[in-house]
């Protein structure tokens, strides 16, 4: 086992591979929890974490949606070398490239227990739900929350059906019209598998193929972070005397539309249960569940040996109003337009809230403006484990520790960030210290009307020579541009600040190459129109019965 001098001088005494577990928030906004600030929230479980551990004030998501997010994340690398959609729906042939390596593929071969809870959304087939790609158990939806129709609940968050037309096809549209997701075909659109959203077990036999169950179709909306829960406290306590790595992956914040008659769910005790609405009470119930998880690790003394990590997959999107969530101070101001957030690469989009919490290592009340990025769970876990960096491919991700121990230097020299870029694979945008180029700009997911007096619409704008450039230390609102219309810019370090950038971008787009990878092929019951998860195909993907009055 090969780990750091360092880290071990910093390890308390007797100190043995980490536990560590990653807290993922669906479309959480840098504004939304009590530590970044939100005036009205509270999330006391997060923010007890927060302060007891460092917090990361520029961790940026590998991606602006949610499917290359979490491919990202798993991965180490950029989305855009894996030839993946920005966005998988339900009925999809295709999930994360076979080739690609997870940090779950390299922590369980080091003998780490794996295990993941939530929303996965990086394929729904057996060959590329979680148990095929490292994970030794796995409870949660195969996707987003709005990809199919929910259970009736009995106070009344969650309803049966749809409005008529109203189904995945719509869901993915967004997506579609940003580059970021293929049209659905006639064959995924016509199954019914995508009707109804599932609730899928997995556990992972000794010969290594997996028992994978439908627990329900359509899920309970009621009692699913109840779940999640329990299963997450069931796995620390049977594992509190090896290694492990839990991945929680929450099924919130993301809204429920246009599948529920309400744009956001929670279980019956958290509903009405604060003042920022239906959006709040989601939240509230996340803070809950994190409290659940700790209590676990202190239960099963296991938390002075556990890294958490706590961060987004994206920003918020913006263009469900309140039950959107908040950019913060992050508002994009010289966009233009209100839309800054999920799907763009302005800083609303893409910097998330985040924090790292080890009692005992980390120091506590501290924090860092060093940029750290999603990609950087891979190595960082791998170093932690003792693990070295697979050869066989090139990595995006850096490990954090050095920031999260000491608050050294970012080893982040350049981090590129890849949106829609009008449909392109080429970068969007780059942090290069304490500024942030822009080749391409866009709104969030679902576009926008940017108010009255305003153009119509908020078209995407292309810097193909000089690239739009703000300082985002200092002007993390993105106002004030130091370079603008394509223009160089008349003070002599800005220029070079730019010739240096665009040097950059043009070695980038060289090196950096999609590699498009074929679908598994189909198992036994599988084909075209057949990909989705379904309970029961001769009841149409339906086990629940009828509606509850």
């Amino acid at each position: 086992m090969v780990v750091a001098g360092w880290l071990l001088l910093a390890a308390p005494s007797g100190w043995q591979r980490p536990n560590i577990v990653m807290l993922f928030v669906d479309d959480l906004g840098y504004g939304d929890v009590g530590f970044t600030g939100h005036p009205t929230t509270r999330t006391p479980n997060i923010d007890r974490l927060a302060w007891n551990g460092r917090v990361l004030t520029t961790w940026y998501s590998g991606c602006p949606v949610c499917s290359c997010s979490r491919a990202s994340l798993l991965t180490g690398r950029q989305w855009s070398r894996m030839g993946i959609p920005g966005v998988l729906g339900p009925t999809i042939a295709s999930g994360m490239p076979l080739n690609e390596t997870t940090v779950a593929d390299q922590l369980s071969a080091a003998g780490y227990a794996t295990a993941a809870v939530g929303k996965w959304h990086l394929g729904q087939r057996e060959a590329y739900l979680p148990a095929a790609r490292g994970f030794d158990e796995y409870l949660g939806i195969p996707y987003s929350d709005d990809m199919g129709e929910a259970r009736a609940t009995p106070c009344g968050n969650s309803g049966m059906r749809a409005p008529p037309g109203r189904r995945r096809e719509d869901v993915l549209a967004p997506y579609v019209e940003a580059g970021l997701a293929p049209a659905p075909s006639a064959a995924e659109r016509a199954d019914p598998a995508g009707s109804f959203l599932p609730l899928v077990r997995q556990r992972r036999g000794a010969d290594g193929r997996a028992n994978t169950t439908v627990l329900e179709q359509p899920l309970d909306f009621s009692t699913l972070s109840l779940k999640y829960a329990e299963f997450a406290t069931d796995f620390i306590r049977t594992n509190a005397r090896r290694p492990f790595f839990l991945y929680m992956p929450f099924s919130h914040v993301h809204t429920t539309t246009p599948n529920q008659p309400e744009k956001q769910y929670c279980g019956c005790d958290f509903k009405n249960a604060t003042t920022r609405g239906a959006f709040g009470d989601a939240l509230a119930e996340v803070d809950w569940t994190v409290g659940r998880v700790v209590e676990a690790l202190k239960a099963h003394g296991v938390e002075q040996n556990t890294l958490v990590l706590f961060t987004g997959d994206n920003g918020p999107w913006l263009v469900q109003g309140a039950s959107g969530g908040s950019t913060g101070l992050l508002s994009g101001r010289f966009a233009g337009y209100w839309n800054v957030g999920k799907g763009s690469t302005w800083e609303g989009g893409i910097r998330e809230a985040g924090f790292a919490s080890w009692p005992g290592v980390i120091p506590p009340f501290s924090r860092s403006s060093q940029v750290v990025s999603s990609m950087d769970l891979f190595p960082t876990a791998l170093e932690l484990a003792g693990v070295p960096l697979p050869s066989d491919r090139e990595y995006d991700g850096k490990s954090m520790l050095p920031i999260l121990l000491r608050d050294e230097p970012s080893a982040h020299k350049m981090l590129w960030f890849y949106g829609g870029a009008a449909g392109t694979r080429k970068p969007s945008a780059v942090r290069y210290g304490p500024f942030k180029a822009h080749w391409a700009t866009g709104p969030g997911l679902s576009g926008c009307s940017p108010g009255p007096g305003a153009p119509a619409g908020c078209p995407t704008k292309m810097y193909p020579d000089v690239p739009l450039l703000f300082n985002v230390e200092v002007d993390p609102s993105e106002a004030y541009a130091l370079a603008d219309n394509n223009t160089m810019p008349s003070d002599a370090k800005l220029q070079e600040v730019i010739k240096t950038l665009q040097k950059a971008y043009a070695e980038q787009v060289e090196r950096l190459v999609p590699y498009p990878s074929p679908p598994a092929p189909d198992a036994p019951g599988e084909g075209p129109g057949r990909y989705g998860v379904c309970c029961d195909r001769s009841k149409g993907c339906d086990c629940d019965g009828p509606p509850s009055p």
